[in-house]
């Protein structure tokens, strides 16, 4: 849900980016992968990112001083899809839209 700009508010896609990485463009990205049938918000909605008034699952962000904040991506697989080129793919389409990153990659269904 977007909501209007105004006065004391912020773009929704500011408040997208977090420790630099926008969560909105990187779900987005991560979604038009082959082998990836969707996000996936892990146990107990744990794998997503909190935003004001909304959250995104499946991708999280992990900031730690002195160092580049670490993506965690977690996805439902597409039946029979090869792992490690899931990941490939995965990492691929993330570092287009946060590069210089880590990326993990957890997998964690199979549709």
């Amino acid at each position: 849900m977007t909501r209007p700009a105004g006065p004391g508010r912020r773009d929704t896609a500011d408040q997208a980016v977090v420790a630099g990485v926008d969560v909105d463009l990187v779900a987005a990205a991560v979604t038009t992968c082959p082998l990836v049938a969707g996000l996936h918000a892990g146990a107990h909605g744990t794998a997503a990112t909190l935003l004001p008034g909304r959250r995104v699952p499946g991708v999280r962000v992990t900031a730690t001083a002195g160092e580049p904040a670490r993506v965690t991506v977690t996805v439902v697989a597409r039946y029979g899809a090869p792992l490690p080129r899931l990941v490939e793919q995965v990492r691929s389409a993330v570092a287009v839209r946060a590069p210089g990153h880590p990326v993990d990659v957890v997998v964690g269904d199979v549709s």
